[in-house]
């Protein structure tokens, strides 16, 4: 069981570094990095000068990966998915303003209305912004063992701050995706499974658009696409059917090679920029959840700010899912 260990290490140092480096550039074209860099980032590097997290340090992650580490702490100390002591932490973080780094408007506003005794449903607040689905990682590795409950687990966690459809089926299909890479039910490297791996994912969600989607990664993937023809169909923006699904797409194209995966994700930028910290995100958390921790530079774990923590936190929620297998 060290294996699955080592994935679940992964998926969490995986999202994380995914995050940090990709938020140097979020919003950046392919020409502004070309000639601020010189080349494809592939480490951390400062924040471009236009980037929202300029004035970061290279290894700091986002309010993305802070989300996320919330919730595992969450899990990690009530032992169960308890969406009360979620709000509770976000409340307490909210109101931490100085330990902000430019976070998501939805998110910000839905957490004010908690707090002041109101509710983001009865202000009709919607959002269908990535960053949304971001934490349905840590319920993917928690209900690991159940697809469907990791599924609608993460739908509860996602909606209670960002409420649309696109949140909830995107949300069920990360927090899937986790938990059957978890499982090892599938063989990637293999192009059949691939399709495999996309129906099982499909089977998860209710609404026909987002099928749709399903059926244009299968097509660049039977086309062997390159990434701006990828970003050219699927999108690279913040919305969660443009950033996910080119997540997946980056995944899957580079099972053969997991870190060429994350190097495409965090130089997702385009010809207008894009989301390519919560790209960099999602492709992390998948590449680290199917080759594990090792897969990553070591030095670049070793740089990364809280690293050591967020293994011991992925340690701790490995430990409590196998007590619950055990009692099960």
């Amino acid at each position: 069981m060290e294996e699955l260990r080592e994935r679940f290490r992964g998926t969490v140092i995986g999202a994380s570094l995914g995050d940090a480096i990709g938020k140097a550039v979020e919003d950046i074209t392919d020409d502004d990095v070309f000639e601020f860099y010189g080349k494809r980032i592939e480490g951390f590097v400062p924040p471009h000068p236009l980037s929202p997290a300029y004035g970061q340090l290279p290894e700091e992650t986002s309010d993305e990966t802070t989300v996320f580490r919330i919730l595992l702490e969450s899990l990690t100390y009530r032992k169960e998915l308890d969406v009360r002591d979620f709000l509770n932490r976000l409340i307490l973080w909210y109101e931490d303003e100085a330990s902000h780094r430019y976070p998501d408007p939805a998110l910000i506003t839905s957490i004010d209305l908690f707090a002041s005794g109101s509710s983001p449903a009865v202000h009709d607040i919607k959002s269908s912004s990535v960053e949304g689905i971001l934490r349905s990682v840590a319920v993917g590795m928690f209900h690991y063992y159940n697809t469907e409950l990791a599924a609608e687990g993460s739908r509860l966690v996602s909606l209670l701050t960002h409420r649309s459809d696109e949140v909830s089926e995107g949300s069920a299909v990360l927090g899937g995706a986790i938990a059957l890479l978890l499982s090892e039910e599938f063989e990637l490297e293999e192009f059949r499974e691939k399709l495999r791996f996309l129906e099982a994912l499909e089977n998860l969600v209710h609404v026909d658009r987002f099928r749709r989607v399903f059926e244009r990664i299968e097509n660049l993937l039977i086309e062997s696409q390159p990434l701006d023809r990828a970003i050219e169909t699927l999108g690279n923006g913040s919305y969660v059917l443009e950033a996910l699904p080119l997540s997946l797409y980056i995944f899957l194209s580079n099972t053969h090679a997991p870190i060429e995966a994350l190097w495409q994700a965090v130089n997702s930028y385009g010809s207008f920029g894009g989301d390519t910290d919560s790209i960099g995100f999602i492709t992390g958390a998948l590449v680290g959840a199917y080759a594990g921790v090792e897969v990553f530079p070591q030095h670049l774990i070793e740089e990364l700010e809280k690293s050591e923590y967020y293994i011991e936190l992925a340690d701790k929620l490995y430990d409590i899912t196998q007590n619950t297998i055990i009692r099960r």
